[in-house]
């Protein structure tokens, strides 16, 4: 089976999402989640990148859209997902692992939230076929 590498990481500093400051760390994650399930990569990218002191350069978003694209054409249209790991170092930083189901393969999202005054933000994310990763994480 072919395995693609395909890792992105993000760092975002500022609200991810600016109209949803009330939200939750796991609606923040349906909405990247069903961008995704939808292969709308626009929105994709727009979700995780949109922090305005993110180094978002066109160079930075061509290159997720890119990726993201290319996930999607070697292992298909998502199925669904599961959340598979949690943790958090306090009730402010939060990491969360799903596991996504793709037609041919699963991939794997991980999304850092954090909670500042005005809100949760996605901190960070990162996507890739690693998921023999997450067996190896579990114990």
């Amino acid at each position: 089976m072919k395995f693609l590498r395909a890792v992105l990481s993000v760092i975002a500093l500022s609200a991810a999402v600016p109209s949803l400051a009330q939200a939750t760390p796991e609606t923040l994650a349906n909405e990247v989640l069903i961008a995704y399930q939808n292969g709308d990569i626009d929105e994709f990218t727009e979700l995780v990148t949109a922090s305005p002191l993110l180094d978002s350069t066109a160079t930075l978003t061509a290159q997720i859209k890119t990726n993201i694209q290319t996930l999607l054409d070697i292992y298909g249209p998502v199925e669904g997902w599961e959340l598979v790991q949690e943790k958090s170092v306090s009730n402010r930083y939060v990491e969360n692992s799903y596991l996504i189901f793709q037609n041919e393969y699963a991939t794997r999202l991980k999304l850092s939230f954090y909670k500042r005054s005005s809100g949760w933000i996605i901190a960070s994310f990162t996507i890739d076929d690693s998921i023999g990763n997450l067996l190896e994480e579990a114990d």
